[in-house]
């Protein structure tokens, strides 16, 4: 039964971690368009990047969400009862950008939709990284549960979390602009990918000066999931040197497939400092864990069973979609924007 438990965090964490790395890059994008973009062509130059890959990044946000549900059911009662108002917003942020893709390419009227994709894009980002911020520096729960409300999220923690993911999705979005798109508007991406690459340099060295897990009472430093938290950070700070290196050089793709490895070590070290918890407690007696927390045996065996058949599907079948797709857009070629 335990290591069912273990298993399905680490599966429950690459879930999290794979939708960050995916769905930040579009979320990034959106973030940016209003701010890096001229005229209309531009804008749907980059709504044109993001177009065929953003509805199938967020399945892996409702996998998450679903492998919660199923696997750790306490732990998601207690998610949607104690965070209720930032996940519901959340989800309207996603609503959001997801008909404002949609829609602005249909109605004459797009500057509305311009800025419900800008809050679509920013409002979920910041919001799950005050979440996480919270949950890696350990929740106040007592026995009533948690009780501080919406306000109580922000604290210092959650809100320099927050900045943190907002920045590193920007970077992110800009490398991904930076190797999709062509001509003039590709010359004005790069010096944004310089910015935000200094930016995010700097969040960096912040976060881990004021590292949240430090205030988490379960976080153990000498334990294995304390020198794995310590391994992927430091991963992580290699790979943001590596990016600069690439960014310097002009290689747009590698600089992009760096990123995303970026995006992968720092949000996977954030979460092997909470194991074993989902949700920890500043009063460690209440901490929600994948112990106190699981479905039955025979649930988690079942769910294996499935995710191993179907997981590996989806991942081909995305590669297959990146890899047919794979062609640059200009805003000078309007056969080519749609949006």
């Amino acid at each position: 039964m335990e290591s069912l438990q273990i298993t399905w965090f680490v599966l429950w964490s690459v879930l999290w971690v794979v939708y960050f790395a995916l769905d930040g890059f579009d979320l990034g994008s959106g973030i940016l368009m209003n701010f890096i973009s001229k005229n209309d062509d531009e804008k749907r130059a980059v709504i044109n990047t993001v177009g065929p890959f953003w509805d199938g990044n967020e399945v892996w946000l409702i996998t998450a969400g679903g492998a919660t549900f199923a696997a750790f059911p306490k732990a998601y009662a207690d998610m949607f009862s104690w965070f209720y108002i930032p996940l519901f917003m959340v989800l309207i942020g996603l609503i959001l950008r997801g008909v404002s893709f949609e829609m602005r390419g249909k109605t004459e009227s797009k500057k509305i939709w311009d800025v419900f994709i800008f809050v679509g894009s920013l409002l979920p980002v910041f919001l799950l990284g005050v979440a996480f911020g919270n949950i890696w520096s350990a929740v106040n729960i007592t026995e009533k549960g948690y009780t501080e409300g919406t306000l109580g999220l922000l604290n210092f923690n959650g809100i320099l979390t927050g900045f943190t993911f907002v920045v590193f999705v920007c970077m992110h979005g800009a490398l991904w602009l930076y190797y999709k798109i062509e001509g003039e508007f590709k010359l004005r991406i790069y010096g944004v990918v310089r910015k935000t690459w200094y930016v995010s340099a700097f969040l960096f060295g912040i976060f881990i000066l004021f590292i949240p897990h430090t205030l988490n009472p379960n976080f153990n430093l000498n334990s294995f999931s304390g020198y794995l938290t310590v391994v992927f950070y430091g991963l992580a700070a290699f790979m943001i040197i590596l990016i600069k290196k690439s960014i310097d050089k002009g290689r747009d793709y590698i600089s992009f497939l760096k990123s995303f490895v970026f995006m992968i070590f720092w949000f996977a070290g954030g979460f092997a400092s909470q194991y074993p918890n989902l949700i920890p407690s500043k009063n460690v007696e209440f901490n929600v864990s994948i112990f106190n927390s699981s479905s039955s045996f025979y649930t988690l065996k079942i769910m294996t069973i499935v995710a191993l058949i179907f997981v590996p599907i989806v991942v081909a079948y995305q590669i297959w979609i990146y890899k047919i797709l794979n062609h640059k857009i200009n805003p000078a070629d309007k056969e080519s924007l749609f949006y």
